[in-house]
């Protein structure tokens, strides 16, 4: 969805802080390496490519 932390916290009704804990729990949870981790996840949505035997 492309959002900031400050405009997730008052949809979620958490903290900017809780916001940002969140994310650091499922990069930790996911062992994501990468510095954007919107580019990660949707690098998870792309179909993945058939391969044709």
């Amino acid at each position: 969805m492309n959002l900031t932390n400050k405009e997730i916290a008052p949809l979620l009704n958490i903290s900017v802080w809780g916001v940002e804990t969140a994310r650091y729990r499922i990069r930790k949870n996911l062992d994501v390496q990468e510095n954007n981790f919107l580019e990660f996840l949707e690098n998870l949505s792309e179909p993945a490519v058939e391969r044709t035997n």
